[in-house]
């Protein structure tokens, strides 16, 4: 701990680490994510599907609305490597969420892996929810009999954020570092900032980096200079 941070509290806070959180009460709803919230809500009425897919870009909440999902039905989380020995057969409830399956899913050894669980999951009776950044008909899948399965999945769509739902995600990746932002600053972040779950993250990212390692507040002019250098005041 700095001497800095020591003399000021709110300097202290911003040395605390992330804490990212997945409650169900933290998810922020909006026109963006209803589609995708409705199939949570819905489960384990899935219009006679089993396996559902959450697709959209890096930062969109599929991680977040996966968590809330697994409250609700006591899922195991798995990454696509972890299939590897078929060992999710040892588990006794046949609910599984497959989280950003696009990372791994090059190899055909994977594929096959995935196709295994799919039909295992489908002949227990059971569910599975998987995410991605794109529509699975852009996944690189080679097996064919995985691609039509997939193809035949439940999926639905994460959208761009609209203006209601970026302020909220503004807010809450500073409250996950215990930061309340100013109206002002905020303010002048929704004006400039780049319309995109991903660009979002990585400016709430520079933004505390910034304060950390100059040991300042976040102010408008920390904010323009994570930005850059080259915006316009009015």
């Amino acid at each position: 701990m700095t001497e800095a941070a020591i003399k000021n509290p709110e300097q202290l806070l911003l040395e605390l680490p992330v804490n990212e959180t997945f409650a169900e009460e933290d998810f922020l709803l909006s026109h963006s994510n209803e589609e995708a919230v409705k199939w949570i809500d819905n489960w384990p009425d899935w219009q006679g599907n089993h396996c559902l897919i959450i697709y959209g870009p890096n930062g969109c909440g599929k991680t977040h609305l996966s968590h809330v999902w697994q409250k609700i039905s006591n899922a195991q989380i798995l990454k696509l490597p972890d299939l590897k020995g078929n060992q999710y057969t040892k588990f006794e409830n046949f609910v599984f969420i497959i989280e950003d399956v696009m990372n791994d899913l090059d190899q055909f050894d994977a594929q096959e892996d995935l196709l295994h669980l799919y039909n295992w999951v489908k002949e227990q009776g059971g569910f599975l929810l998987i995410t991605a950044r794109k529509h699975p008909k852009k996944w690189n899948v080679g097996l064919a009999d995985l691609s039509s399965r997939m193809m035949a999945a439940g999926a639905v769509k994460i959208k761009h954020p609209d203006d209601h739902l970026l302020q909220a995600i503004i807010i809450k990746q500073f409250s996950d570092r215990q930061v309340v932002l100013t109206d002002k600053v905020l303010k002048y972040i929704m004006k400039n900032t780049e319309r995109s779950f991903a660009a979002v993250r990585e400016l709430v990212r520079n933004i505390d980096q910034i304060s950390l390692s100059e040991q300042k507040k976040i102010t408008i002019p920390v904010v323009k200079r994570a930005i850059g250098d080259n915006i316009d005041d009015d």
